[in-house]
């Protein structure tokens, strides 16, 4: 009788993600999902905006620990707050490179503002990459790879982007806003067949068409120029030979992570 009283697996989970619970009460209610108690918590701490690192603890498996610790990690970064956002990346485990990633891009889109010209934004820029810049573990110079994912969120959110208004910065500044709307164009057109997939006959156009077909698609990405159609054929070729929802591995705008660097000291 007992036996038959008890929930099943499916109906724990359930209840330990009921709206509203206490995150004790939630955590404690994944213990009747059976095997399923581990990502039961991660899910639980998942839904819970208050969670903290230390509430990972609770969670036995190495696997789901550090699943658990990348998703607060991600909540203290919307938000800005970056040494908790650090802290808990730090307890990230396999997914501490990642987790690095997206601790900084989810500021960067949280900084950039819409309805204005992304190159009034760059002194906000400048504070980030700043601090983000200062990352030991990033292959190559990580001020270049902050720069570019300012100007790619920047630009996505202040579209078109044009490469014409580099040229209002100073000396600098403006090679770096090149750089990065350059990159920005590949990127977009690259990304826009898996991240946000587009319809068959649409994707079919700019897959086969003209560089105007693809332009047609995309009609407010970039204002077209020369150089910038160079870059977005490029994002074609990668996007268009997407498998699934995925793009192939070593794109240039995703960062490598050093397990370890050389000082020059020694």
């Amino acid at each position: 009788m007992l036996l038959g009283c008890a929930p099943s697996a499916a109906e724990a989970w359930a209840a330990a993600l009921e709206p509203g619970l206490a995150l004790p009460v939630a955590m404690a209610r994944c213990d009747e999902t059976g095997d399923r108690a581990e990502s039961c918590r991660a899910e639980v701490i998942r839904a819970h905006p208050e969670a903290e690192v230390g509430d990972c603890s609770a969670i036995h498996s190495a696997k789901w620990r550090a699943e658990c610790s990348f998703t607060v990690a991600e909540k203290h970064a919307r938000k800005h707050e970056r040494w908790e956002a650090l802290a808990a990346c730090g307890q990230a485990g396999t997914y501490y490179a990642e987790c690095l990633y997206h601790a900084w891009t989810y500021e960067m889109q949280a900084a950039v503002h819409g309805g204005g010209r992304a190159n009034d934004e760059v002194e906000t820029g400048r504070a980030l990459v700043a601090y983000w810049g200062q990352l030991q573990t990033i292959a190559g110079s990580a001020d270049a790879q902050m720069w570019n994912d300012w100007w790619y969120f920047a630009l996505k959110r202040n579209p078109p982007a044009n490469l014409a208004d580099c040229a209002a910065l100073p000396g600098a500044d403006a090679a770096t806003c090149e750089r990065g709307t350059l990159a920005f164009a590949e990127r977009a057109v690259a990304t826009a067949f898996t991240d946000s997939p587009i319809p068959t006959h649409l994707k079919s156009r700019a897959c086969r068409g003209e560089v105007s077909d693809l332009e047609a698609v995309f009609p407010k990405l970039y204002v077209p120029d020369e150089r910038m159609r160079e870059r977005a054929l490029t994002g074609r070729t990668r996007g268009c030979a997407a498998k699934g929802n995925g793009l192939e591995t070593g794109r240039s705008w995703n960062p490598i992570f050093l397990e370890h660097r050389q000082w020059p000291g020694g």
